[in-house]
């Protein structure tokens, strides 16, 4: 589809197809079978654009799975604007869960024991509990190596496996293929899992790199009015403080 735009005003046309074409957006732990979907973001780049997306699809009265990083400079999940964030998303409705990145312990040439992996996760869904009220089993493996494709775990469902990937139809935006791919839905009501990443969509289209710059951009601001306001700001407080009075 050559009118894709990396826009929210196109983001909520597409949802609303589905609407149309009577699909019925369905969490992990459901299942998926005929005329379902299971509607995936990985939050990347931008948790604020999650948070818009999030109330835009209640809006809608669609329910989705927002997977977030915990090892990732971009943003952290406990910084307070982001912990909100990751908060609100919860309260409109949406399931959470956690986006892991095997990068942080392993290289992607060599896939590490089983028993390793649920280790890491199990640890890292424990703190994420720490945010939110739930997090759902399911896991969504960042920018997955290829040993995690189309695989089942024992100790954890993922968005990777056969039934979630291979099995039924599967659409992606990742790096904005969709500009060249399309996003076209399957027919006769196929079972289909869609992954949109929230980083990538904003008020106006915008190519892959800009996109990038943006969510750096962010993590800057975030990462200044921190400094200011922890450090700056309250040595300027202290400094006054110890002042002696003006006579």
């Amino acid at each position: 589809m050559s009118d894709i735009e990396f826009t929210f005003r196109w983001c909520r046309s597409f949802l609303e197809r589905l609407l149309a074409e009577g699909y019925r957006f369905r969490s992990y732990d459901e299942g998926v079978a005929s005329g379902d979907v299971l509607l995936r973001h990985d939050v990347d780049l931008s948790p604020e654009r999650a948070v818009r997306m999030a109330r835009m699809e209640r809006d809608l009265g669609v329910s989705s799975t927002y997977f977030f990083l915990l090892g990732t400079p971009l943003y952290n999940p406990f910084q307070a604007p982001v912990r909100d964030a990751i908060r609100e998303v919860e309260s409109l409705g949406h399931d959470v869960g956690l986006h892991f990145s095997t990068y942080q312990y392993w290289p992607a040439s060599r896939p590490p024991p089983e028993s390793d992996i649920a280790e890491a996760v199990a640890r890292e869904q424990g703190v994420l509990e720490t945010i939110v009220g739930t997090v759902v089993p399911t896991v969504s493996f960042h920018l997955p190596p290829p040993w995690v494709m189309e695989r089942t775990f024992e100790a954890f469902p993922s968005t990777f496996e056969p039934r979630f990937f291979g099995d039924i139809a599967y659409l992606a935006d990742s790096r904005q293929r969709w500009r060249h791919d399309g996003a076209d839905i399957p027919n006769g009501g196929r079972p289909l899992q869609v992954l949109m990443h929230p980083g990538l969509w904003a008020s106006e289209d915008a190519p892959f790199e800009e996109r990038i710059r943006e969510a750096v951009a962010e993590a800057d601001e975030r990462a200044n009015d921190y400094a200011l306001s922890r450090h700056l700001e309250s040595d300027r407080i202290r400094d006054r403080s110890a002042a002696p009075p003006e006579v």
